[in-house]
């Protein structure tokens, strides 16, 4: 008796082609999603619920930095809703000396390094509720250029309604 061998049929499934379309799927979902509105988001800062008084032990050895709305500038916006997004009517302040530009707050930084170390320093950063958020963000990346990470942030406890 001659038995005919088994032919045994193996059938896998091409998956290329299935990864091909899912790729250009994604790829058509990616391009023609709308992400224009994300970057017109305005940000919400957070409102301090409470606050705690410094102790004049906690202010010695601390650096400030002031970010405020220029007195010369005259914004109507300002003057009713307390809110300004024009970064030109924003000044950085420290030690009383203009220092908007990121250079001149590296610059009076580096002066108060010839003080004492750097990175041992805490520096509070001092940003109306009104002002863009990219004042406070560029002195974080100044001191964070210097070597200061204890960063603080001021706040003001909310009037009592």
């Amino acid at each position: 008796m001659n038995k005919q061998p088994k032919s045994s049929e193996h059938v896998n499934p091409n998956l290329i082609p299935m990864i091909d379309i899912m790729f250009l799927l994604l790829l058509f979902f990616m391009l023609g999603a709308d992400m224009g509105h994300r970057e017109l988001e305005t940000v919400r800062l957070p409102v301090a619920k409470s606050a705690t008084k410094d102790t004049q032990q906690e202010k010695e050895g601390r650096l400030t930095i002031n970010a405020n709305h220029r007195e010369q500038v005259t914004c109507s916006e300002y003057r009713t809703k307390n809110i300004c997004r024009d970064e030109a009517h924003w000044e950085i302040a420290f030690r009383g000396r203009n220092c908007t530009d990121p250079a001149l707050l590296a610059k009076a930084l580096s002066d108060v390094e010839r003080e004492g170390t750097l990175s041992e320093r805490r520096v509070m950063i001092r940003v109306d509720a009104g002002a863009p958020f990219g004042l406070a963000q560029r002195a974080m990346n100044v001191c964070a250029s210097k070597g200061i990470f204890k960063l603080e942030m001021g706040a003001a406890k909310p009037k009592e309604r």
